[in-house]
């Protein structure tokens, strides 16, 4: 009897445990994707220049955020049909002597074609494709699934590198839509990335 009862503890702590990575995302449809990336990349992306977070929506932007919106792919996509709830992978080519991405964790919510809830979750050190299509998707699978991503933040993952933002000083204000710190504008290197600047 405790033979069998230890069996079927460990047949569902392997159950539990492969749940737990089993995706929840998939690649959307280009019709999808595209229409995301328009909705979002004005919160993802960077600020045009002479543009502020109080004018980055006016129509003279447009061309340069469409611009930016190619540079990105939606990795995983998983919509939840009871809540309405949208959680992306987000992710674009840093710049590096190897090819690799940086992503983006998103969860919205939109009514019609307006954005009623935007939160970027968290965003990964870049890594090469394979890497972040493996650390990449179980940070996404945890996010979809309301799991606690703190392990993965910097100042606990040790030499190991998942998530670059949040950590000690930063968070992601999901009334200004943008991330804040109590140092340095925190994005700031990134953006200048995502322009071109070239980095060793």
């Amino acid at each position: 009897m405790m033979k069998y009862f230890l069996s079927l503890l460990f047949l569902s702590t392997l159950l539990f445990s492969c749940s737990e990575t089993l995706p929840v995302g998939e690649k959307p449809s280009e019709e999808i994707e595209k229409m995301l990336l328009s909705r979002i990349i004005r919160y993802a992306g960077y600020l045009p220049k002479k543009a502020d977070d109080l004018t980055k929506f006016d129509t003279i932007y447009d061309r340069s955020y469409a611009e930016q919106a190619a540079l990105h792919r939606i990795d995983l996509y998983h919509k939840d049909n009871n809540t309405g709830d949208v959680y992306l992978l987000v992710s674009r080519i840093a710049p590096s002597l190897k090819i690799k991405r940086v992503a983006i964790g998103i969860h919205l919510r939109m009514e019609g074609d307006s954005i009623t809830h935007y939160n970027e979750v968290f965003r990964t050190w870049k890594m090469e494709e394979a890497v972040l299509e493996e650390k990449g998707g179980l940070l996404y699978n945890l996010m979809v699934k309301g799991k606690d991503l703190s392990p993965y933040y910097p100042q606990h993952s040790g030499k190991e590198e998942y998530i670059e933002f949040p950590d000690e000083h930063t968070r992601f204000d999901v009334d200004k839509r943008t991330w804040v710190s109590d140092m340095e504008n925190p994005l700031a290197p990134y953006y200048e990335l995502k322009r071109g600047v070239s980095e060793n």
